[in-house]
């Protein structure tokens, strides 16, 4: 598997590049038990430059994630059963890896 690529396990799906700011993020989230399914969505390139970035979205089925790297954002939906635990899990991802977290 190439780097920036992720598919098997958890994740479903055709759609298989991760943006380098959001690969330890469904790295993470592979090995989170109340995980159960990630689904890696397009990327949007072109953005003005910034500081890495989460914004966490509930739905209905689990969460949406937003990921902002330096010059493109990704969405990743997270399927699961607990989202309030997740949903905690991926905050304090954010402060541990230092990301600006957003609501």
């Amino acid at each position: 598997m190439s780097k920036g690529h992720k598919q098997g396990g958890k994740i479903t799906g055709s759609h298989s590049t991760v943006i380098p700011a959001a690969e330890k993020l469904v790295d993470f989230l592979q090995k989170v038990n109340e995980v159960d399914k990630i689904s890696i969505g397009f990327i949007k390139h072109g953005i003005k430059s910034g500081k890495h970035a989460i914004k966490i979205i509930e739905l209905n089925s689990g969460i949406l994630v937003k990921v902002r790297g330096s010059a493109s954002i990704q969405e990743i939906r997270v399927y699961t059963k607990n989202k309030n635990n997740v949903k905690d899990m991926v905050k304090e991802f954010a402060q541990k890896y230092k990301y600006m977290y957003k609501q």
